[in-house]
C-alpha cells in the first residue's frame, strides 16, 4: 500500500492499478480518477469539502447533512408554504433511501434504481426524483460535486390522473347540496372561479370587489380578476348571511380551514351526493375551462384564469369528446341508412 500526501487519503494496489480512498468519520469514500490527476484532484477536493461542513449529530458529506444544508438555504426558505411542506417530506423519503451515503456516492444508476423501484407509484416516484434533482443541483452550485445525477430523468407514466367534472355530475351535486348550505359556497367557488382548492379555501369576504373575486394564486403568485358568475353570487348570497366569518369556507369555528381539513370537508360532500371517488376538486378547474372555452372564451383567456397546464388537458378533452361524437353521429347515419334500405325491400 502506498500513501499519498493529502489528509484522509490511503492508497491501494490492485493488480496493477491504483484505487484511492477518501477515509474519515467512519465513511471511506472513492476517489475517482487516475491518483494524481487534475481529475482526481478535483474529486478529492470535492469529498473534502463535503466533509468539512455539517450540523451536529449528522456525518459530514452525507445525503442527511446536504438535505440540512439545503433545508437552511434561502431557496428553500423562500418556497411557498404547502411548497415546502411537500418537499420537508420528500427530502425525509430520500434521507431514508441514501441518507447515509455520501454526496459523492449518489450516481446516476443510484438515481435509476430508486425511479424503476417506485414504478407502483408513478406521481410520488415522479415528485421524488424532482426534489433528488433540485437538491442535487444544491450540491454542484456549493461545488460539492460537478454533475448533477438526477438532471433529465425520464419520467414515469402516470396515467390519466384528473378528469373533468361531467355535467350530470355537476346537477347531482347541486340537487343534493342546495344554495345556502357551505358545500355548495365551496362547490360553486371551485367551479365558477376555476382555482385550485387551496386558494378557494382562503378566500374571504375581502377577496369580492365590485363583482370581482380576485385572487393571487398561492402556487404561481399571480394576481387574477375573475368575473362573479350569476351562479355564484346566487349562492354566496345565500350563504354568507349565515356565518359571521370573513372566511368564504370557513372550519365549524369560523376560521381559515387547513388542507387537510378542506380536503376532508369536500370529500365528504361528493360522497354525500353520490359521486365517485374519481370525482376531484381539480377535475372542477377542467370543468371551468370547458365551461369557459364553450362560452367563447379562447385559449389564451381561459390560461389566464385556470393556467396553460390545465387548458392544454382540456384541448385534449374536447377534442376527444368531439371525436367520440362525431364517430357516435357516423353510426346513426350508417344505422339510419341501414333501416331505411330494409324497409325499402320489405315493402316490395
Amino acid at each position: 500500500m502506498t500513501s499519498v500526501e493529502l489528509p484522509y487519503v490511503n492508497t491501494y494496489s490492485s493488480k496493477g492499478k491504483v484505487y484511492a480512498y477518501y477515509r474519515r468519520d467512519g465513511q471511506k469514500v472513492r476517489i475517482k480518477g487516475m491518483v494524481g490527476s487534475n481529475e482526481w484532484l478535483q474529486n478529492y477536493q470535492d469529498i473534502h469539502r463535503c466533509f468539512q461542513t455539517s450540523e451536529k449529530g449528522i456525518t459530514k458529506g452525507s445525503v442527511h447533512d446536504l438535505i440540512a444544508q439545503y433545508k437552511g438555504s434561502p431557496n428553500f426558505k423562500q418556497l411557498k408554504p404547502r411548497t415546502k411542506k411537500e418537499h420537508h417530506r420528500l427530502l425525509d423519503k430520500i434521507g431514508k433511501l441514501c441518507g447515509s451515503k455520501h454526496v459523492t456516492a449518489i450516481s446516476r444508476r443510484l438515481v435509476l434504481s430508486i425511479r424503476n423501484a417506485g414504478a407502483d407509484t408513478p406521481r410520488d416516484t415522479n415528485n421524488l426524483l424532482t426534489t433528488l434533482r433540485l437538491l442535487m443541483q444544491f450540491a454542484v452550485d456549493m461545488e460539492y460535486v460537478a454533475v448533477n445525477p438526477a438532471s433529465r430523468f425520464k419520467r414515469l407514466k402516470e396515467g390519466v390522473g384528473h378528469r373533468p367534472w361531467e355535467e350530470f355530475e355537476i346537477d347531482q351535486f347541486r340537487s343534493h347540496w342546495g344554495i345556502g348550505t357551505k358545500e355548495r359556497a365551496a362547490f360553486e367557488l371551485l367551479l365558477n372561479t376555476g382555482q385550485r382548492s387551496g386558494d378557494v379555501r382562503t378566500m374571504t369576504r375581502n377577496h369580492i370587489r365590485s363583482n370581482i373575486v380576485s385572487v393571487i394564486q398561492s402556487k404561481t403568485g399571480k394576481r387574477l380578476d375573475i368575473p362573479v358568475a350569476n351562479r355564484l353570487k346566487d349562492t354566496l348570497d345565500a350563504w354568507l348571511p349565515k356565518t359571521t366569518s370573513m372566511n368564504l369556507v370557513p372550519s365549524p369555528m369560523g376560521m381559515q380551514m387547513d388542507a387537510t381539513a378542506f380536503s376532508k370537508f369536500i370529500r365528504k360532500a361528493y360522497r354525500a351526493a353520490g359521486l365517485p371517488e374519481d370525482f376531484t376538486s381539480h377535475g372542477g378547474r377542467y370543468a371551468a375551462a370547458t365551461r369557459l372555452k364553450e362560452l367563447g372564451l379562447s385559449w389564451e383567456e381561459i390560461a389566464d384564469i385556470v393556467g396553460h397546464e390545465t387548458v392544454s388537458m382540456v384541448q385534449k378533452y374536447t377534442r376527444q369528446r368531439r371525436n367520440a361524437k362525431m364517430a357516435i353521429d357516423k353510426i346513426n347515419r350508417a344505422d339510419q341508412v341501414g333501416q331505411v334500405t330494409n324497409f325499402s325491400r320489405s315493402s316490395d
